[in-house]
């Protein structure tokens, strides 16, 4: 991912050197930051998807194991600001800041144990994400984001998901997920792809409790505005 990254951005860097448009010198900077709201489907991969058996506890040599069902399609909501730390460079091509998104909820399904209540057994988040943000100015009002960010969540999961005496936890918190992401924006319209990864900690906020780490990877399509 890292050197797909550098790829794309070394060879859009030599085209605007090399092959600058008409009135290039005095091309306006288009790149600016405002408020953006997304929303978007949460599609869970990996172990998150299939389902994981865990032993609680880090260094524990307990035998007793907790069921986490398999996560199904999900939806998320973020709202956050594009933050640009100085001004455009290589023509006005590209632009550096942080990407801030300042609410972050989250949430995933799952098959209910119990058909009588049906949020039981879903998966719940909400969090922040901060990170370094590049976006280049192709053309006219088209916009290429590409991000990576650090993200902390808090979570919760209701219902009983085993007979381990009790020991299921239902919040859990993780404050170091990442995320990659690729947007497009065209003027208002915001459209962008984001791979989440990570652990899930869930010891209802109670550090004598023995821990119970999940795999919580995601993909999640995004759709929305920016102001």
């Amino acid at each position: 991912m890292k050197r797909l990254l550098t790829f794309l951005l070394t060879t859009l860097l030599l085209f605007s050197f090399l092959f600058p448009a008409d009135g290039q010198e005095a091309k306006s900077n288009r790149i600016k930051g405002g408020f953006y709201l997304k929303l978007g489907a949460v599609i869970p991969v990996g172990a998150y998807a299939a389902g994981q058996i865990i032993i609680p506890g880090v260094s524990t040599k307990s035998s007793s194991t907790l069921s986490y069902l398999p996560a199904k399609i999900g939806g998320a909501l973020d709202l956050g600001y594009l933050i640009y730390i100085g001004p455009a460079f290589a023509n006005k091509f590209l632009r550096a800041g942080i990407d801030a998104t300042f609410l972050s909820f989250w949430f995933n399904s799952t098959k209910p144990v119990d058909p009588s209540k049906p949020a039981y057994h879903w998966y719940y988040y909400v969090g922040q994400k901060f990170g370094p943000l590049i976006t280049i100015n192709p053309i006219d009002r088209l916009m290429i984001d590409l991000s990576w960010k650090i993200n902390a969540n808090v979570a919760y999961s209701e219902g009983e998901w085993d007979s381990y005496q009790g020991s299921y936890s239902k919040f859990g918190m993780n404050f170091f997920q990442q995320e990659v992401s690729l947007g497009i924006r065209y003027s208002l319209i915001a459209m962008q792809f984001q791979y989440s990864f990570g652990n899930m900690v869930y010891n209802d906020f109670d550090n004598s409790r023995k821990k119970q780490k999940i795999r919580a990877d995601n993909i999640r399509i995004m759709i929305g505005f920016q102001f």
